[in-house]
């Protein structure tokens, strides 16, 4: 299959942290100039061509971008977006990078790829008093405003095995609000997150991953409005940061299915 053929971008990766955890993996599949993922359209594994004439587009979610900057030159040829998450919830995030060093990374980042393909994610919403909570976004907002960026999308907890969400909807509502106080930046909410937006609050819903300029009004689309993307890994290989809260994650699964590269399922060539 080819992505650019197909209109169809590669997601690296919603389920697991592919610069922080996958890297050499990632590495492999560039090289080799191809890599099997899963076709949004119908959810069987496929091979997809990952050679820039071929590649629409290679989205990365990571906590960690460091790997993103040291190999620049790897994806020179590709057209690369970066969601960085960056919440300085160090209590939970334990493999993720401190504040000061995260707002670095992601000012790097944003250098890097450029603001318009760079966007920070400030989700989940810690779990913290008022002051803390406030305090650690504000310092993050700074330098993310610093580095030239307009935004920043955010969501709070899906409620997994792992953690439960226990703000309700009232409380919730209330940080959106004082989140958007205490910046300039746009505050956005992701479209996936059910929290009630206040009609007094300057808070709006978005898609945090929109089809790309060019890929028209026909653009396969989830839910939410995210556009559909091929992705390498699924819900059952989720990353090795070891992050005590992740969306992605499950704890009844064992260390071998939450870390295998590995597909399991028939290849459709």
């Amino acid at each position: 299959m080819r992505g650019k053929e197909q209109g169809i971008l590669y997601s690296l990766s919603r389920w697991t942290d592919v610069p922080a955890a996958k890297w050499p993996w990632l590495k492999q599949v560039l090289e080799r100039g191809e890599m099997i993922g899963v076709d949004p359209r119908t959810g069987v594994p496929v091979w997809w061509s990952l050679t820039p004439e071929d590649t629409l587009g290679l989205v990365f979610w990571t906590k960690d971008p460091t790997n993103l900057l040291a190999d620049r030159d790897l994806l020179r040829d590709h057209q690369v977006k970066v969601h960085v998450t960056l919440t300085g919830w160090e209590e939970v995030e334990k493999g993720a990078p401190d504040i000061r060093s995260g707002i670095r990374l992601l000012q790097e980042t944003v250098e890097c790829y450029g603001a318009e393909n760079v966007t920070w994610r400030f989700s989940p919403v810690p779990i913290l008093p008022g002051p803390e909570l406030y305090s650690r976004f504000r310092r993050i907002a700074e330098g993310a405003q610093a580095a030239g960026l307009g935004s920043v999308f955010i969501s709070f907890l899906q409620t997994n095995d792992r953690m439960a969400e226990p703000r309700d909807s009232e409380e919730r509502s209330t940080v959106l609000a004082d989140l958007q106080a205490h910046t300039s930046l746009d505050v956005i909410l992701c479209a996936e997150d059910s929290t009630p937006v206040m009609e007094s609050s300057d808070v709006r819903r978005g898609i945090c991953a929109p089809p790309l300029s060019g890929m028209g009004l026909d653009a396969l689309t989830e839910g939410c409005g995210c556009v559909l993307m091929a992705d390498p890994f699924t819900i059952n290989e989720s990353c090795t940061l070891g992050c005590e809260y992740c969306y992605a994650a499950d704890k009844s699964l064992s260390t071998k299915k939450r870390n295998t590269t590995r597909r399991s399922l028939e290849i459709v060539q």
